[in-house]
């Protein structure tokens, strides 16, 4: 309502207006209440071992809902409500709804899902591949369970199979049908079969040689002085049945024929700077040669450090590895390094990292392989084994740096003997065996466990190792 007031300035009279608003219902501004809303989700849906499903919640304000897993090990979920099974166990979803300017927030509300194991198992073939006559091709199919397939070929007169890998040798025009097989194991039942239809395309073209073999690979055999090199045909045959294989080295000195993969060729030891090729014939020539594949091997290695003060319990490295013959070299070392001062059972180390190779010295190579993506393990940077063994990242006055790259990271260095890695060591060359142990389990104070002659937590010292060809 109008208020009136007078007063006098500067001898004048002065009369002013006020304008009172009264607001209704008491004192102090209107209040706006948000409107509570809640969160249903629908029946639980049933969920595979390893399988999905999708859930659905909705929110009484009618707003999309957010949804997380609450158990992340056990299974994961997108945007829209579909679940994963991870492992085994409970899996809980949350959904959420944040509110707007009319909705308050909802409570959370979940829903609890038993991924239940399912014994029975189903076979998928992926798409057929284009097969010409007399040619190659691979057929790919999967089990439910991840298990490994067997294939066989129904129609043997028109094509044969891989039972491993798959890979469909046409024999002459017609059907070829593949069955994949997977005969289950202590916790799958044998999936039924499946099979997969390819028809054959007749050649029309002029005949010609074959094409080049392919995915060609050699490795060291079993008997010494021998190299075993594995292919699957070519994917033309150039419309003329191929009748055979021939290898060759390069540089040309060893050559070996036959009609089916794989083809043992000598070479004799250690067969350093030596590749070899595949080419495929019929009846009207030799075709083009495969690309030149390098000879690899893969091996089993154990290295053992005495440990005077854990007795009986020794460190161990029980790694693999991949030698390189044509080029001397050393690829993805890998394998888990033991704790001696931990179990029964002794606690594993994985060590995945291959990233430093040298030369000993002593005719081999030093590989070392590492838990962490980098070579930092020790205060001074890298993983030197005259090292004061004290950890990377400890920064000023032993305080632990955390965002150090190498904090706790743990290595081993192995001794592989050129030209061939199963020879014995020289125990010059078993002293540059080392390892270097900088997780939980491997520390005391602010020092790591190591195995050489140098300061660590332990007196350990290298002892053997030993290198075996798989």
């Amino acid at each position: 309502m109008p208020l009136k007031r007078s007063f006098i300035y500067g001898g004048m009279l002065i009369t002013a207006t006020t304008l009172v608003m009264l607001g209704c219902g008491g004192r102090g501004s209107p209040t706006i209440k948000a409107i509570p809303q809640t969160i249903h989700f629908a029946a639980p849906p049933a969920m595979p071992l390893h399988g999905s499903t999708t859930v659905v919640a909705t929110a009484s304000s009618g707003l999309p809902v957010i949804y997380s897993s609450a158990t992340t090990k056990i299974c994961s979920v997108n945007s829209t409500g579909g679940v994963t099974s991870i492992a085994l166990g409970t899996c809980i979803i949350a959904a959420d709804q944040a509110g707007n300017d009319t909705f308050a927030p909802a409570p959370q509300s979940t829903q609890s899902i038993a991924a239940a194991f399912d014994p029975n198992q189903t076979i998928t073939f992926g798409v057929a591949p284009a097969l010409t006559e007399f040619g190659t091709a691979t057929v790919s199919a999967s089990a439910s369970s991840n298990l490994p397939i067997h294939y066989s070929s129904t129609t043997p007169a028109v094509c044969s199979v891989n039972a491993r890998t798959g890979r469909v040798t046409d024999l002459t025009a017609g059907s070829c049908i593949i069955a994949a097989d997977q005969a289950g194991n202590a916790n799958y039942n044998a999936a039924p079969q499946a099979t997969q239809t390819i028809t054959v395309a007749t050649w029309a073209g002029t005949v010609t040689a074959p094409g080049a073999p392919s995915h060609v690979s050699a490795t060291l055999g079993n008997v010494a002085g021998t190299v075993v090199v594995s292919f699957d045909g070519p994917s033309s045959s150039g419309g003329s049945p191929v009748t055979g294989y021939t290898v060759n080295s390069v540089p040309s000195a060893y050559t070996a024929t036959g009609t089916t993969s794989p083809i043992t060729v000598p070479c004799p030891i250690p067969c350093n700077g030596y590749t070899f090729t595949v080419a495929a014939s019929n009846t009207i020539g030799t075709g083009t040669a495969s690309p030149a594949a390098d000879v690899l091997t893969n091996y089993d290695v154990v290295t053992t450090f005495f440990e005077p003060d854990t007795q009986p319990n020794d460190t161990i490295f029980r790694g693999t590895f991949t030698f390189n013959s044509t080029t001397q070299s050393v690829s993805n070392l890998q394998g888990g390094l033991s704790e001696s001062m931990t179990g029964p059972p002794m606690t594993i180390v994985p060590l995945t990292y291959q990233l430093s190779s040298v030369n000993d010295g002593l005719g081999g190579l030093l590989i070392s392989a590492f838990s962490l993506n980098t070579t930092h393990v020790f205060q001074e940077g890298g993983f030197a084994a005259n090292s004061t063994g004290i950890y990377f990242g400890r920064g000023v006055l032993g305080v632990l740096a955390p965002d150090a790259g190498g904090q706790g990271n743990s290595f081993i260095t192995i001794n592989v003997p050129l030209p061939t890695p199963d020879k014995p060591l020289s125990p010059a060359q078993i002293q540059t065996l080392a390892y270097g142990d900088c997780a939980a389990g491997g520390m005391m104070g602010e020092v790591c466990m190591t195995g050489y002659a140098g300061i660590g937590t332990m007196g350990g010292y290298p002892v053997a190792q030993t290198i075996t060809q798989k």
